[in-house]
């Protein structure tokens, strides 16, 4: 026969049991969570970065088919490199003219949020 006092011990060992794993499986909760949480943040900021980017070649493409006289740089406009801050992010945009061909642009933008970049870039023949 099993005596109160051995019944207790059980009951303790058998609670100590199920909550070590119930810790056990909130700990792993958390941590899985706490992973999808980071990789969420660094798909949006990448997100974030690539329409920096986008802003960037738009900007560049404005400034090519605007006229002097508006504002814009017109046809001949060329740059190495133009960076402009928006909000929180930036983006840095090139226009060149590759030898060969004079009609030919190649416009590149870097759009950075955070610690994300992307690069975009576009290639047009000037009619």
């Amino acid at each position: 026969m099993i005596s109160a006092t051995q019944k207790k011990g059980m009951a303790f060992i058998t609670t100590f049991i199920f909550m070590m794993t119930m810790a056990v499986m909130v700990t792993s909760f958390l941590t899985l969570s706490s992973g999808e949480m980071r990789e969420l943040k660094g798909r949006i900021d990448i997100g974030r970065a690539f329409w920096f980017a986008e802003a960037g070649l738009r900007k560049a493409e404005w400034m090519i088919i605007t006229p002097v006289d508006e504002g814009g740089g017109g046809f001949d406009y060329l740059t190495n490199g133009t960076t402009e801050t928006l909000d929180e992010g930036s983006y840095t945009y090139t226009v060149e003219k590759p030898k060969g061909n004079p009609k030919h642009r190649v416009m590149t933008s870097v759009g950075t949020y955070e610690f994300q970049t992307y690069t975009v870039k576009q290639e047009f023949d000037l009619e």
